[in-house]
């Protein structure tokens, strides 16, 4: 037995073929926008990591008079130094984006992909040709289960598993309407989950069933990291030398490996028998020795083991 080594795990999303007007949208304290899955998935291939953006705000900032560019800085009290703070550089700004949430997150899709492999063993396998499930964060409760004939029917081109970003909310037990608990949130508006961010680790567990070393099956564990928002800072650097910031707050998928998995190997069973019977004998020896030479009744313990013939 051994623990896998990791492998890739790729997260990629995909938008639901029709979009819904959810609540938070209607009246609620930031306007929605609808983007497709490129646009909310940052970077758009996840690597063992994933940020799905449920709110976000775009500023051009242009470069002050005089400024050719916020590059070519080699002085740090130059004016032209990029700090969105400064009175120069935010009185350039254009706000082309105000705060907004990303309408109907919730229904969108995450496929997963992910792989082992052992190092002492010869397993090496992909989750699509594994069973696993997503279980709930109390590692109980199924909330879905991954066949091939599941995945099949969810989409026959599926190479990984697909459930929806409210499945494996649901699961690691988290609202986002709930209040944030991250230091930075802004309590006396009552922000939210889905305006701070969060951040969701997921471990997936792997094992393998005795004696079949390619039967191996996983389960998905997700935990909320309690007390954490999650914020990436897009910067896009354009021709006229002015910079847009994308600023986004969202999901935080972080992927983890562990488990346990083996095969059977009869060189490993017969030097494990040797070694047992080894250690018996030996245990035997010592026991031996002690009440034949250190006991005090090492007298009756000597007439009781040795018999005399002639």
């Amino acid at each position: 037995m051994e623990l896998p080594i990791p492998g890739a795990i790729r997260i990629t999303l995909q938008a639901p073929t029709t979009l819904t007007h959810p609540n938070y949208c209607i009246g609620g304290s930031l306007p929605c926008l609808y983007w497709g899955a490129n646009e909310i998935q940052y970077p758009s291939d996840g690597a063992g990591a994933a940020l799905f953006t449920t709110r976000v705000s775009i500023t051009n900032y242009k470069p002050p008079q005089g400024c050719s560019s916020f590059l070519n800085i080699s002085d740090p009290s130059d004016r032209c130094f990029f700090n969105p703070k400064s009175p120069f550089i935010s009185s350039n700004a254009d706000q082309i984006v105000p705060k907004s949430f990303i309408g109907d997150i919730e229904d969108y899709t995450i496929m997963v992909e992910h792989s082992i492999r052992g190092e002492a063993t010869s397993v090496a396998q992909r989750n699509g040709l594994m069973n696993g499930a997503l279980m709930s964060s109390d590692g109980k409760t199924i909330v879905k289960s991954f066949t091939n004939q599941t995945r099949m029917k969810t989409n026959p081109n599926a190479d990984g598993d697909i459930f929806t970003v409210q499945e494996i909310l649901t699961a690691a037990n988290a609202n986002l309407e709930g209040l944030s608990t991250a230091p930075g949130a802004d309590e006396a508006h009552g922000e939210t989950y889905r305006s701070s961010g969060i951040v969701i680790a997921v471990v997936i567990e792997y094992m393998n069933a005795r004696f079949r070393k390619n039967d191996i099956t996983y389960k998905y564990l997700p935990q909320v990291i309690d007390g954490n928002e999650y914020k990436s800072m897009q910067n896009i650097l354009n021709p006229d030398g002015s910079y847009t910031i994308i600023d986004r707050h969202g999901i935080r998928l972080v992927f983890q490996q562990h488990g346990s998995i083996g095969q059977f190997d009869f060189i490993t069973l017969l030097v494990n028998i040797v070694g047992a019977l080894f250690l018996m004998k030996f245990a035997e020896s010592v026991v031996e020795f002690f009440m034949l030479y250190c006991s005090d009744n090492r007298d009756y313990y000597a007439g009781a083991k040795y018999e005399n013939v002639l």
